[in-house]
Order: structure tokens, then sequence, then C-alpha cells
């Protein structure tokens, strides 16, 4: 089964925030939530609260996800700060 990803407007929000100084970093997160279409439980994703609630990491960044009948709905997109 494939799924229906959607994005809600906060999650669109962050990811054109990070678009300016990171299109790479973006642009591999925005493949990694392509790819849940056809594997909504990847190996580097856990459970955050409930099974069907998950969280990505992908490099610097982190996706939180719920997972539905036929869909994925991506609600955040964060990044953390590089260490310094």
């Amino acid at each position: 089964m494939t799924f229906r990803i959607t994005f809600e407007e906060k999650a669109i929000n962050r990811a054109a925030g990070f678009l300016a100084d990171d299109p790479d970093g973006l642009r591999e997160v925005l493949d990694a939530i392509d790819r849940l279409a056809d594997h909504p439980r990847p190996p580097q994703s856990f459970a955050f609260g409930s099974p069907d609630l998950r969280r990505l990491r992908v490099g610097r960044y982190r996706v939180l996800y719920r997972i539905e009948a036929d869909s994925i709905s991506v609600g955040h997109i964060a990044r953390s700060t590089p260490a310094g």
C-alpha cells in the first residue's frame, strides 16, 4: 500500500525557513518523507507516544508524523543546533 503524504501548515512554514540556509539538508528531509509513502515505519524512526505517531531522524533534522488509514500527515519539522 502506498500512503498519501500531507503536510500541516506549521511543517511547511518550518521547512520554508530552512530552505534559505540549508537547501541540501532540506532536500534530504523531503526525500526521506517521500519514502514514507512506501515504508511508513523505517528503522531510523520510532514511536512517539503511540505506534502511529512517529519521529524520524534525518541528519540534524527531526520529523514528527502521524500514520493514518491511507495517509501520512507531517506535523512538525525541526532542526537541532550544531554543536559548538
